[in-house]
């Protein structure tokens, strides 16, 4: 530990100087350069996360030590356990100063690597051709040399292709050999894909001395050439994963056989095996470095072309220039301390990060919430409200971290969360209390799935509707007359509730009607299962949930029945339209069976206005008169 805490970090790698100008030779060696040093950060890092885990390892292993010593009796097991929390603990600040140092080492890995890729970038803008042509001149033998080397690679291909198509596989080293033949196929393969990516990199290197001479002498032959490079690198590059992944799975077959049986010719082509996959292996990545300078080349092209085209790609070039240097100033801008937050300085590249990263939590917040909204689609009332309880914890989620990961990436501390809870403290306190109030109503909402998006409801007030969205701070419910109404969350929660669609989606309604005295039951009964029938909303084909006619009362007028009957889901969010369905099929069906409706029936007893009667016999006789039935307007 006392020597990881003195040893010396090491000095700082730095770009090579600015120049002038710089030739292709020169641009293509910073290419591998920048490639070097971003293999050389991507290893580092790899570094810094292994000592992640055994940092972690460590840690969890002195935290099981230190309970264990805790544990421990006073004497001999005290003692051992002290030590043991001691070697734990040392083991872990080991661990800990090695991640130290490695992270710094990855930084200025990092840090060299974005220096050399700037650099590469720089040449690519300062090229420069030797107007006297001798770089023309050197590029066509190179030219020449690719065409022969080329046409090898074909041969070689086609020696490798015949060679894989004949072999005896009846025989553990007919097998063998067999499997050494297709590897040293795919490494004709990406030697023939060397061989062009070679001969087009230097065709490149040709056009692009061309244009800068003003040599040219059809710039559409240059552009057909210019997609045919883009073409073959495009095609490489879906090529090289899956000659990687063959000749890795090859090297492992061999690596993995057990050699000590084995005869000595099987034993020999294994080897051949071995040499021929690790010799592929290192040709894939000389390939790749090829493909890479092929495409710098290819966009280095692109750039001296669109100067050559005309004055108006000259134009957009001079613009692209123009707005690169803009935002170099800008980027230099950027640095400037604007304000401070207690003692971190937040400069406006620090807002325009935290801008970004909200922005990006919004899209992805927005981008999470549409791909559940679409698979709630095509899903039950039960996992539709369920995905949209997902959807809405998601996004408060993404918001909340995004918030978290922009303020943290400009350096404000969130580990005293004193400091916050006092000031989210005093907010509520002076004038968001209802807010959070209504916030946490709506997680409770969510959470407890008493009320969930597409339930009718009925509040207190009497306010019907369907739920159409559960937000932050309210609910938006919809009435049968399309009639939006935002509601706060706190009502849901505080005040009763009914929920026709809570268990199920499923109700009873009952539908009241009478009929004369006199009139068949078993013939009621018949038309007001017809009529419930007729109604779309009844349900059907399910056992127990069959209409029901019940004769509830003698009234005064009439015998009176009761239908219940089964709706569902369309029916119990529109209680209203469903009764008048049912009165009106009850009508119908009443009238067509002959079942008289009663009206109300009234005595009418005169006490004066008439004549005294003759009859002595009649004198305390008061005329009686039935009232007609009252007639509808």
């Amino acid at each position: 530990l006392l020597a990881l805490y003195d040893e010396v970090a090491p000095i700082l790698r730095e770009a090579a100087p600015e120049a002038p100008t710089y030739t292709l030779e020169e641009l293509l060696e910073l290419a591998v350069i920048a490639r070097n040093a971003r293999a050389g950060a991507g290893e580092e890092q790899l570094e810094v996360d292994r000592e992640k885990r055994v940092f972690a390892g460590a840690s969890r292993l002195r935290d099981s030590v230190f309970d264990n010593y805790v544990a421990a009796n006073a004497g001999e097991d005290r003692w051992l356990g002290g030590l043991r929390l001691l070697k734990a603990r040392s083991a872990q600040a080991i661990s800990a100063r090695r991640l130290e140092l490695l992270t710094q080492r990855a930084e200025r890995a990092e840090n060299y690597a974005q220096e050399a890729a700037a650099r590469a970038e720089l040449a690519i803008d300062r090229l420069a051709v030797n107007p006297e042509g001798t770089d023309r001149d050197q590029i066509v033998e190179q030219l020449n040399q690719n065409i022969a080397d080329l046409e090898t690679a074909e041969e070689e291909l086609r020696a490798a292709q015949i060679s894989a198509s004949s072999l005896d596989l009846d025989t553990p080293q007919g097998r063998s050999e067999q499997r050494l033949h297709q590897q040293k196929l795919v490494e004709a393969e990406i030697r023939l894909a060397m061989a062009k990516a070679s001969l087009a990199r230097t065709e490149a290197k040709r056009w692009w001395t061309d244009i800068s001479l003003n040599a040219v002498p059809d710039i559409s032959l240059f552009e057909n050439q210019r997609m045919a490079w883009k073409e073959f690198v495009r095609d490489i590059s879906l090529s090289l994963p899956e000659w990687k992944r063959q000749t890795e799975d090859e090297l492992l077959a061999v690596q993995g056989v057990d050699r000590q049986d084995l005869k000595p010719g099987v034993a020999k082509i294994l080897d051949q095996r071995l040499s021929t996959a690790r010799k592929t292996l290192a040709e894939i990545g000389e390939l790749n470095a090829l493909v890479s300078d092929l495409s710098l080349l290819v966009r280095t092209v692109d750039n001296v072309a669109a100067e050559y085209s005309g004055a108006l790609e000259s134009s957009l070039k001079r613009l692209s220039r123009a707005a690169r240097t803009a935002y170099i100033r800008i980027s230099s801008l950027a640095g400037v301390t604007l304000f401070s937050v207690g003692e971190t300085p937040v400069a406006g590249g620090d807002i325009l990060r935290v801008l970004m990263i909200l922005t990006v939590a919004f899209l992805l917040s927005r981008g999470i919430r549409h791909a559940i909204q679409r698979v709630s689609e095509r899903e039950s009332g039960g996992a539709q409200a369920s995905l949209y309880t997902l959807g809405r914890l998601s996004h408060y989620a993404i918001i909340i971290f995004g918030v978290f990961i922009a303020l943290s990436s400009i350096g404000l501390d969130f580990s005293n969360l004193a400091l916050v809870a006092g000031a989210l403290s005093v907010g509520i306190g002076f004038g968001l209390q209802s807010i959070v109030n209504n916030f946490v109503s709506g997680l409770i909402i969510l959470f407890e799935h008493t009320l969930r998006v597409g339930d009718y409801i009925e509040l207190d007030t009497g306010l019907t509707g369907t739920v159409k969205s559960i937000n932050v701070r309210s609910t938006l419910i919809n009435t049968n007359d399309n009639i939006d109404i935002v509601v706060p969350n706190s009502e849901f929660v505080t005040t009763r509730l009914t929920n026709w669609t809570l268990g199920e989606r499923i109700l009873r309604v009952r539908i009241p009607f009478g009929v004369a005295y006199g009139s068949d039951k078993e013939l009621v009964k018949k038309a007001a299962s017809e009529a419930a029938a007729k109604v779309s909303y009844t349900l059907t084909n399910m056992k127990g949930r069959e209409p029901e006619v019940w004769l509830t009362e003698f009234g005064d007028n009439s015998l009176n029945f009761l239908l219940l009957v089964w709706v569902n889901r369309q029916g119990a969010r529109r209680p209203t339209r469903t009764r008048a369905a049912y009165l009106w099929e009850l009508e119908t069906k009443l009238a067509e069976h002959g079942i008289e409706i009663p009206f109300p029936q009234r005595d009418l007893h005169l006490r004066s206005g008439w004549p005294a009667p003759k009859d002595k016999t009649a004198v305390d006789t008061e005329p009686v008169f039935e009232s007609e039935p009252p007639q509808q307007a």
